[in-house]
């Protein structure tokens, strides 16, 4: 890892942006909010700058443009989904990768939190429900979030919609890059306890794979305890209704069949699941008898399994004189 080289905060970065403080300054990358000078308004906005944790050019080329690729991805969405903030970029003469993204007044899920406790149900449905509708637009574009937690999830000030943020993206970037080149040592980085299996031990994404990590996002606003707190090991299951006084709802279910450990077990698509919030009853009453027609086809089978290993005898009249 080489030495890292941190903007001073007293000067405009790219000849523009007026640093104002900082906002975090995590092991691969830091980020500021700043004023734009060039803009009569002065418009906040957030500047990330990936750290220069190697001296390889060649994976630093590669990791600028998988950044850039990236970039270019979230361009076309952000702006015009009023849950998705616009993001621009810039490079200075070094070649250090800057983001430029809308500043979002407002708390991020966990801090939300932090500050209030567990929220209640209709709350958790309704930020729910603008999730869904937000991963449905992504899901319709072709963009599975590789990222999906209460950290990168701000409820927007003016009308607490729920809008995501980059920082978790360019994250993922940059672990996929190293861990690809076996950069050594790797930047500590905390695992995320709502990514699927799928997604953090195969690096496989399916939509149902941001399914399940909005479903254990609403475990964690319904119970205030982190996803791992809450983990069975013995079932590899995450045991959250207890914790919470809604665990007889039909809400739960959905949650339920939303964070299922198997793909396949899950909703498919973000508007399958937002259909079972809208008639909550009806999805349960849909589930029960669709289990009580697995289990009689369940029956059937294992009859026939049964009778093909244990034929009748047949009777004495049968056989031939």
């Amino acid at each position: 890892m080489v030495r890292t080289c941190i903007a001073p905060t007293q000067t405009l970065l790219n000849n523009r942006y007026q640093v104002t403080r900082i906002l975090e300054d995590g092991p691969w990358s830091i980020a500021w909010l700043a004023e734009d000078t060039q803009l009569p308004s002065r418009r906040q906005c957030i500047i990330r700058q990936v750290k220069p944790l190697t001296a390889d050019a060649y994976i630093q080329k590669q990791l600028c443009d998988r950044i850039q690729a990236e970039i270019d991805t979230w361009q076309k969405l952000g702006g015009i989904h009023d849950q998705i903030p616009w993001l621009s970029s810039f490079a200075d003469t070094t070649g250090q990768v800057y983001l430029i993204e809308e500043w979002v007044p407002g708390l991020t899920l966990t801090q939300t939190v932090q500050k209030q406790g567990a929220l209640d149900e209709i709350t958790v449905q309704q930020i729910l429900t603008k999730l869904l509708s937000l991963v449905d637009y992504l899901h319709q574009n072709q963009v599975v979030h590789c990222a999906l937690e209460p950290n990168n999830i701000v409820l927007r000030e003016d009308d607490q919609k729920p809008v995501l943020q980059y920082g978790s993206m360019l994250n993922q970037v940059i672990a996929k890059t190293f861990l690809e080149n076996n950069v050594r040592p790797m930047p500590w980085i905390a695992t995320s306890g709502f990514l699927p299996y799928e997604q953090v031990i195969l690096d496989q994404h399916y939509y149902s794979s941001n399914l399940y990590s909005l479903g254990l996002i609403s475990t964690y606003l319904l119970t205030g305890k982190d996803p791992y707190d809450l983990f069975n090991l013995a079932t590899s299951t995450c045991d959250w209704s207890p914790e919470t006084s809604v665990a007889e709802s039909a809400f739960v279910a959905i949650l339920n069949k939303a964070i299922a450990r198997f793909p396949g077990e899950r909703f498919l698509t973000a508007r399958q699941m937002l259909k079972a919030l809208s008639a909550p009853e009806q999805f349960v009453q849909n589930s029960l008898s669709a289990h009580s027609t697995l289990v009689e086809q369940m029956g059937a089978y294992l009859t026939s399994c049964l009778l093909s290993l244990n034929p009748s005898e047949q009777t004495l009249n049968s056989y031939p004189g």
